[in-house]
């Protein structure tokens, strides 16, 4: 294989791009749903946006207090029986502003990093148990995640189906669905061919082993 077709196939430096945080645009997004305290949001990320995208949760205090400085929310404290103070925090007209532009600019492609994939690419010198074992594990990852999008679709989007923001969660939910789908049925594609590599490999030793044997018998019987 020529380095150049490799390059050009495999390896397309245009995902290379930096990614850029939207730690910040995705608070104003949520608040855009109604007010929340900043223990809020970490359970709404977790539980919505946190399927598609990886949010630190240690950030979201601190962003909390940049945004407020920058006048994109505002903060009131709201008295608890028995327990501190909580801090509710409302998107402004300035930050309504300010994710409209963020969803504005094109979003920035992925950088594609599979290790499962790239061990598969070099499937060529393990042997196909191991992979199988990997692509195995994939594989019951993926049914997991697709029943959890599949009961975020039915418990907590129909359930707030309410919301004028509902069908936009709703395509969301649907892409990680028949993206969860998609890897199922690659994963048991891929298992099917390495498992008839793996027969074809035990069927080889086998049979070479008898003509071993053999050898050695008529090289006892020359002697």
């Amino acid at each position: 294989m020529r380095n150049s077709h490799l390059s050009d196939r495999y390896i397309s430096y245009r995902y290379m791009a930096r990614r850029s945080s939207s730690s910040m645009e995705i608070l104003l997004g949520l608040l855009t749903i109604e007010p929340m305290s900043g223990y809020d949001l970490g359970l709404t990320i977790r539980d919505s946006v946190g399927f598609f995208w990886n949010e630190s949760y240690g950030q979201i205090y601190p962003n909390l207090k940049k945004l407020e400085a920058g006048g994109f929310v505002t903060s009131t404290a709201e008295r608890q029986n028995g327990r501190p103070d909580r801090r509710v925090y409302a998107i402004t007209k300035q930050g309504r502003e300010r994710l409209r532009k963020w969803l504005a600019v094109p979003p920035q492609p992925e950088i594609p990093r599979n290790e499962l994939l790239l061990k598969l690419f070099f499937g060529e010198q393990a042997p196909p148990e191991i992979l199988i074992g990997y692509v195995e594990r994939m594989a019951e990852e993926r049914r997991g995640l697709l029943k959890r999008f599949e009961r975020s679709e039915r418990d907590d989007i129909n359930k707030n189906r309410h919301y004028s923001a509902a069908p936009y969660w709703r395509m969301a939910a649907r892409f990680g669905q028949m993206e969860m789908k998609a890897h199922v049925h690659w994963a048991e594609e891929t298992l099917a061919g390495l498992k008839k590599m793996a027969g074809r490999g035990a069927h080889s030793i086998r049979t070479q082993r008898p003509k071993r044997h053999a050898d050695t018998k008529r090289s006892r019987r020359t002697k």
